[in-house]
């Protein structure tokens, strides 16, 4: 059984999390009612992160019933961007993924449940995320990806603007 970081944020700064779980708030009303909130565990080398690999979309990273899994074309890709980039534009890179498997973890709790199945609504995502894959089997395309592909780009561009503040740049101008 693949072991689940529980607290994979921590690999992150402080004010990154803290964006990251205040847009979740913005963007999924009552994430935060009266709950701690917390991000969702990440494994690395589970089953499903190692079949999900060899989908023809490459993904790096696969949320199901809440757990975020990583293929090895995450750490193909954070390699790459280190080696080119650097370690800044790495770990940049590593937020975007897990902003964007969060934003998949979170929709698909807040996802109703089938009538007198309690706990069935991420099934119910699943189902609905696989019928329109098959309809739409570019991912950059498929219509429960674009919104989380858009929330990754936001929250790397925040995440960067921190970094830059962090560093003494001033903060940057939006396009």
């Amino acid at each position: 059984m693949a072991h689940k970081n529980r607290h994979h944020e921590n690999e992150f700064p402080k004010a990154w999390c803290f964006f990251l779980k205040d847009e979740l708030t913005k963007e999924f009303h009552g994430y935060t009612e009266g709950e701690v909130v917390c991000l969702p565990p990440v494994t690395r080398s589970s089953i499903i992160g190692k079949m999900a690999a060899y989908l023809p979309s490459k993904p790096e990273g696969i949320t199901i019933g809440g757990v975020v899994h990583l293929t090895k074309h995450y750490n193909k890709v954070r390699n790459l961007k280190h080696a080119e980039s650097g370690a800044k534009a790495a770990k940049l890179y590593e937020f975007g993924i897990f902003a964007h498997e969060t934003f998949h973890a979170v929709d698909q709790e807040h996802t109703a449940d089938f009538p007198l199945l309690k706990g069935s609504g991420k099934w119910k995502w699943l189902i609905k995320y696989i019928a329109r894959l098959i309809i739409t089997p570019n991912a950059y395309k498929h219509p429960m990806e674009k919104p989380a592909y858009a929330f990754q780009k936001y929250m790397k561009n925040k995440a960067a603007a921190a970094a830059m503040e962090d560093e003494g740049g001033g903060k940057p101008t939006r396009p």
